[in-house]
């Protein structure tokens, strides 16, 4: 029900542009004569083949408001990819804390962010700057948690 309600904003969206834009051509759409000077010879297509030029401004239309559609609904996709990876970025993974054992590793937003008893049995890397303390940090999660068990 959500997608289809999504596509029909997008299909409303889409039909004013492409409203907007039919106004926009009204002059050419409902010109009387429209004459090509860079052929051969000179001809109204209006007044000499008025089937073609229907055909040409029904053609116009209908790729109009597909190509509308088409780069509304890929703009709507390609925000909501953006949004999924910020939301991604900025939601740490909090493990919460179990029975076992686990290791502090430091609070987020007044949450313990804890790396439980499985986890400690793995690598683990921590990366930092020269000089950004890594080896203290490390030392001292180890260390508080092994002397408050």
């Amino acid at each position: 029900m959500k997608l289809i309600k999504k596509h029909l904003i997008i299909l409303f969206i889409s039909f004013l542009l492409f409203l907007v834009i039919l106004n926009i051509y009204k002059p050419i759409f409902s010109a009387k004569s429209i004459i090509f000077p860079y052929s051969i010879s000179k001809f109204d297509i209006v007044n000499k083949y008025p089937t073609l030029w229907n055909n040409i401004k029904n053609i116009y239309c209908i790729n109009c408001f597909i190509t509308i559609y088409l780069a509304i609904n890929s703009f709507q996709k390609f925000i909501s990819i953006i949004q999924i990876k910020h939301l991604k970025k900025s939601k740490p993974e909090i493990i919460a804390k179990n029975d076992g054992l686990n290791l502090l590793l430091g609070t987020n937003d007044n949450n313990n962010i804890y790396l439980n008893e499985k986890g400690l049995f793995q690598n683990i890397l921590v990366t930092g700057t020269i000089g950004s303390r890594k080896n203290i940090f490390c030392n001292v999660s180890f260390t508080k948690t092994i002397t408050r068990i």
